[in-house]
């Protein structure tokens, strides 16, 4: 593999040892803080762009033609035009739509728009009682067919087939979307890139602490990896984990990006599970997407499935607790989490299993507990912003207000620019559960008491 651009390894990282609460990063003095074992890295006060992820790909949606000779049927075509275009807008942060009067497309007609790919179709009579719906996705520049289907079905089916019909244009959409990234990632990093190396290396980074330059870095040895062969379960799975690491982190800083890799996410992983039905970390993967999307039965399925297939998934076991924790069960899962902390011994999943088990330990009113969680969690890696938000909640709960008040402002110094509603979005609206929203409004309101207004 030489003469060509290596991307960049991760480092070593060593976790200091556990000592004290006036070692910990918060509990130190103005003039000493932003140095030590749990400062806050210095920040210039911009956040980077996200390095993948940054495609939009401008998409035309023309209506089915009506070629059934009955005008009463075009309700139902421009219904599904409709559903189709409102679908698109709401799990395609990475497409730019644009309603046509008709597939075929005069540039004139749309001053300033650039249309690449464009979705139509027509629907038919295929027999009495019987509709029959053809639908493509072609190259607005070539008029080449990229993708076409036939869909042949019951009257009494239209709506439950008309959802299935818009779910694969989407997903169809979404891997165009992934080939842009691919090409993309490749051509920043130099070609000749083999399978097996990209897998190897993405491994290595990815099994480093959960920092934004780490996972991003692995999300482009993936998507290299994805260069050579499309279809290899192992670099789609990997890509949907660092999309959903991504959707989990918003204080990365670029909520844009976030909302891309959760659609690509949830696509890419699907896919997976179509190549490879049997792989059980796809399913967890899925499990954790639902989980972040608010999905949460769903995603209590899917791990159930995980585990299923392999009861030493310890990423899966973590992951289930957690979920749990959203559904109301909050004083449960410290044995689900330490399971999990007895199966994977690596410290970039111990911090996460921490910060799980304090967040849990939070909720269920056990402070102290949680407190302590938390800073193990942190000890593995200083910059969990997961971990941060929530030990200064419980730290603020246990009346230490100064040591609240220093963390909150060191959480400021490393994200200056997290997006408005991220904490909302991740652990309010997220579940509907009764039982966690009384656990959690407390939390959330000690924590935008503390300025955090996020």
């Amino acid at each position: 593999m030489s003469g060509r651009k290596t991307l960049s390894k991760p480092k070593s990282y060593s976790a200091a040892q556990h000592t004290a609460a006036a070692r910990y990063w918060l509990a130190r003095s103005p003039s000493r803080r932003g140095v030590g074992t749990f400062a806050a890295p210095k920040s210039d006060g911009t956040a980077l762009p996200w390095r993948c992820l940054m495609s939009n790909i401008p998409i035309g949606v023309a209506p089915l033609r009506n070629l059934m000779g009955d005008l009463d049927d075009q309700d139902f075509l421009d219904a599904f035009t409709s559903e189709l275009f409102a679908d698109l807008t709401c799990r395609g942060h990475g497409f730019e739509l644009k309603r046509l009067a008709g597939e075929r497309v005069d540039p004139a007609s749309l001053p300033g728009a650039s249309i690449r790919y464009i979705v139509a179709g027509s629907a038919q009579c295929g027999g009495p009682g019987i509709l029959r719906v053809n639908v493509r996705i072609t190259d607005a520049a070539t008029s080449e067919y990229l993708w076409a289907r036939r869909y042949e079905f019951g009257v009494e089916e239209a709506v439950r087939v008309q959802s299935k019909i818009i779910r694969r244009i989407s997903r169809e959409l979404h891997i165009l979307l992934l080939h842009q990234e691919i090409a993309r990632a490749v051509g920043e990093s130099g070609a000749g890139l083999e399978l097996d190396e990209c897998l190897s290396t993405a491994a290595t980074v990815h099994g480093g602490e959960l920092r934004p330059e780490l996972t991003a870095e692995a999300q482009r040895w993936y998507l290299a990896a994805l260069d050579d062969d499309p279809r290899n379960v192992e670099a789609l799975v990997g890509l949907a984990r660092t999309c959903q690491e991504l959707v989990s982190n918003p204080w990365w800083g670029d909520p844009a990006a976030a909302a891309v890799a959760s659609d690509l996410g949830r696509e890419v992983v699907s896919l997976a599970l179509d190549l490879a039905p049997g792989a059980a970390e796809a399913h967890c993967v899925q499990g954790m997407l639902h989980s972040a999307a608010g999905k949460l039965d769903e995603a209590a399925r899917a791990f159930e499935q995980a585990l299923a297939m392999d009861q030493g998934l310890a990423i899966a076991h973590g992951f289930a607790a957690y979920n749990s924790v959203f559904l109301g069960n909050a004083g449960n899962t410290l044995p689900a989490i330490e399971r999990a902390m007895r199966l994977d011994q690596a410290d970039r999943r111990h911090s996460i299993w921490f910060f799980f088990g304090g967040f849990a330990e939070l909720l269920a009113g056990r402070t102290e507990a949680s407190i302590s969680l938390l800073w193990k969690s942190l000890e593995r890696n200083r910059s969990y912003g997961s971990a941060q938000l929530f030990l200064i909640a419980a730290l603020s709960l246990s009346g230490r207000y100064r040591e609240a008040g220093e963390a909150a402002q060191l959480f400021h110094q490393q994200y200056p620019d997290c997006p408005a509603g991220a904490l909302e979005q991740l652990w309010l609206s997220r579940s509907s559960s009764a039982t966690y929203r009384a656990q959690i409004l407390p939390v959330f309101d000690t924590i935008r008491d503390l300025g955090l207004g996020i």
